[in-house]
């Protein structure tokens, strides 16, 4: 911790004071000043903007109220982690780049939720979305990755890999980044708990804001982060973009995947507490959801097997990394032309273009 700021000693005592259960310890950012600490963050926040999103949370939790309302049955707790559907932890470096890492991985999970396959290998390119998308390493707004992934896409990490600081678009990504796209469809908002939770349940991992206080640099997990007495406010205010990937009404916790390595939190995860209005992650701002494009396409995808019954629209193929797949019945080339080109692909071992949905195959061209 610099020198003249809260000490991680300060903030253990607190903990102990305060009642509260969680481990304040160093991290890799504790050592950091304030100045370089708000570099690890990159929200940014107007007044107005601020005002806006207020009300436009509340207005949405007057709608959810009357749509929602008891129909919703989210279960207790949901972790996607624990069924593989979650990517692995990224570091942003010192960059205000939090919004394109915790939208990356939103997508990054709608992709295998939406394959149901939670192995299968996906790695977005935050400096694609970042520096190509309008942001810089002075941050970005919070909507601002999804509409980015909305409008353009956003490419594979190999085709422009992250470099923490301000990178030229046109230099850095590949020559062939307008066919390594994965896009999304639209992005759906959330404001009040049972509207979060439901859409987390049913749908997947979310992007969330939230305002970050100088003890939660220190966090390093035990149990849900509840802010201390010792924790001040940051000066300007910091505001953060991470993934929430689960929650625990035992717990009573929001389980969040965080863009600070893996010496912060629980290996790079953590958990809030419910209900601290000076977060806003829960009180101010909505959590967002993505649904994605029939896609994403996968270039250069090897066909195993194939396989057709007598039933004509009966066809399918099995695809390395995602398996078995069907061939869409009344797909736009036809389940015929679509499965010549599969089965030519096995016969010759050849490389194929694939368009995949869920389990369902659209369209295939060598």
């Amino acid at each position: 911790m610099a020198q003249g700021e809260t000490t991680v000693e300060a903030i253990a005592a607190a903990i102990r004071q305060d009642g509260l259960s969680w481990t304040a310890g160093e991290t890799e950012l504790t050592a950091l000043s304030s100045a370089e600490q708000h570099q690890r963050l990159g929200l940014i926040v107007t007044p107005e903007e601020m005002a806006s999103l207020v009300a436009e949370t509340a207005r949405m939790a007057a709608q959810e109220g009357l749509t929602v309302g008891a129909a919703v049955a989210a279960p207790a707790a949901v972790d996607w982690r624990s069924g593989g559907y979650v990517t692995s932890i990224k570091n942003q470096g010192s960059c205000g780049s939090c919004v394109s890492f915790c939208s990356c991985s939103v997508i990054e999970s709608a992709v295998r939720i939406k394959l149901q396959n939670p192995t299968f290998a996906i790695d977005l390119s935050e400096a694609f979305m970042q520096f190509c998308g309008g942001g810089s390493c002075n941050g970005w707004g919070l909507t601002s990755g999804l509409s980015f992934a909305q409008s353009t896409g956003v490419t594979d990490e190999a085709c422009m890999p992250y470099q923490a600081q301000n990178m030229d678009c046109a230099a850095s990504r590949c020559s062939d980044w307008q066919s390594r796209l994965t896009k999304i469809s639209s992005f759906t908002g959330y404001s009040t708990t049972a509207a979060r939770k439901d859409a987390i349940a049913n749908i997947g991992p979310v992007l969330a804001g939230m305002e970050v206080w100088s003890d939660f640099f220190a966090y390093r997990g035990g149990a849900p982060y509840v802010k201390s007495s010792a924790a001040t406010r940051l000066s300007p205010p910091g505001y953060h973009c991470i993934s929430v990937v689960g929650y625990d009404d035992s717990q009573q916790c929001w389980i969040i995947k965080n863009s600070w390595g893996t010496t912060w939190g629980e290996s790079g995860f953590g958990r809030i507490g419910y209900g601290q209005a000076d977060l806003l992650i829960d009180s101010s701002w909505m959590f967002y959801s993505v649904d994605l494009q029939v896609g994403p396409v996968y270039q250069y995808t090897k066909v195993s097997q194939v396989y057709a019954s007598r039933d004509a629209q009966n066809a399918w193929a099995y695809l390395p990394n995602l398996g078995w797949r069907r061939i869409q019945p009344g797909s736009g080339d036809g389940v015929t032309n679509t499965l010549a080109v599969l089965t030519e692909a096995v016969a010759k071992n050849l490389s194929v273009t694939v368009l995949v949905d869920g389990s369902l195959i659209y369209q295939a061209y060598l």
